[in-house]
């Protein structure tokens, strides 16, 4: 079994409660699976940021970010041209969470409170930015409210299940039945069934459903159309995704849209 990577950052930034780092990335880059003595505050300004961890994926897009606890295991692939503007936190500075990770939703201040972590400038008392903004994000780090429950998508530890998911999670439009996933993993059907039940508290067609759902919220918030969308997804049509689209969350793909936009302006 391959051990996750351990990133550290050297003694230089060890008396910093905050270590703002800032990556540019071209659409399909994988971070292979990775740990942190520190928290990880995964945030992009453009493109989808995908995080998985032994137990669930999220999908990030830059109307919010994923908080990750100290010593979780995570990977990261990227959709599109993502900037990432990531903190690294340490952990006695955030007050304990209930899980491995939390959402966060990024409103106006919290986002230019991010994106000022980037700005070298100094005021007149010769104090670095930095340490005016760290306290502000920790505090609105420590306030802020749970954020799109919908993003997180639980993952099965069974190896034969991870396979499927990992498969459908790669190419989400797939229609291939529970039959046919089973016979290219070695396992009877009723076996991968009764298995998705028990670990992730869905059927294997609520699983895909789901993820489809949440790739297309990721999707329609950084701007694609509704009818690609659908088309990407595996949907017969937009009236289709549309329909499924508000049986899950309560409004239209175009609805949902305008609301997240208010919500990013905030």
């Amino acid at each position: 079994m391959i051990q996750p990577r351990l990133q550290t950052f050297g003694d230089g930034f060890a008396a910093r409660k905050v270590i703002a780092q800032a990556i540019d990335y071209v659409d399909g880059t994988h971070e292979i699976a990775h740990i942190h003595h520190r928290a990880q505050l995964v945030y992009a300004t453009s493109g989808i940021v995908r995080a998985a961890t032994p137990l669930g994926l999220w999908m990030l897009t830059p109307g919010n970010a994923l908080l990750i606890g100290s010593q979780i295991e995570h990977e990261l692939h990227m959709v599109g041209q993502v900037s990432m503007r990531t903190l690294y936190i340490e952990p006695d500075s955030l007050a304990p969470q209930k899980h491995e990770c939390r959402v966060i939703p990024v409103g106006g201040l919290l986002r230019a409170s991010i994106l000022g972590m980037f700005d070298p400038a100094a005021d007149e008392a010769g104090e670095s930015r930095a340490e005016l903004i760290v306290p502000l994000i920790l505090r609105l780090l420590r306030d802020a409210t749970e954020g799109v429950p919908a993003a997180r998508l639980p993952l099965p530890a069974n190896a034969r299940l991870r396979r499927i998911c990992e498969s459908l999670i790669a190419q989400p439009a797939s229609n291939d039945t529970l039959e046919r996933w089973a016979e290219r993993v070695g396992a009877s059907s009723r076996t991968v069934a009764r298995l998705f039940r028990q670990e992730t508290g869905m059927s294997f067609g609520q699983w895909r459903e789901q993820l489809r759902l949440a790739e297309a919220m990721s999707r329609l918030s950084v701007g694609q159309a509704s009818a690609r969308v659908a088309q990407d997804l595996g949907y017969a049509d937009v009236r289709t995704f549309t329909v499924m689209f508000k049986r899950a969350f309560g409004s239209t793909p175009q609805q949902f849209l305008h609301l997240f936009r208010e919500r990013l302006a905030d």
